[in-house]
């Protein structure tokens, strides 16, 4: 690891958080009690490292500075389900599905459990 790639994921994960934070206000006045933000942050992160992945494969492009700029910066900053579903994706198209349910899981329930504990600490 070096600086210059800290410095790309620093930039495009403030480009992807601002993104987030706009979608989140935009569409969460509009949504009483469903984060509509959330899901389409989620939903556009997942599309856009999609698009990422084929075109880098598609074109033989090696995933270095400017992937990291737009996946790992961007797309994490905007939401980390994409590099969630990047995971899964990895392991589908390598064939490990025996581990996605275990990852998936791991994730969701000990994610979930963990904002309720965190919560439980300051109620």
């Amino acid at each position: 690891m070096d600086i210059k790639s800290i410095i790309l994921v620093f930039i495009g994960g403030g480009i992807g958080s601002s993104i987030r934070y706009t979608i989140s206000k935009y569409t969460d006045k509009n949504f009483i009690s469903f984060p509509a933000g959330t899901s389409i942050s989620n939903i556009i992160g997942c599309f856009v490292i999609g698009l990422l992945i084929a075109y880098c494969d598609k074109n033989g492009i090696p995933k270095k500075d400017m992937f990291l700029f737009l996946s790992v910066g961007i797309c994490g900053g905007l939401t980390t389900f994409s590099s969630f579903m990047l995971d899964i994706f990895y392991m589908l198209k390598n064939e490990n599905i025996q581990y996605i349910l275990t990852y998936f899981s791991i994730n969701f329930f000990l994610g979930l459990f963990f904002i309720y504990f965190g919560f439980l600490i300051f109620k």
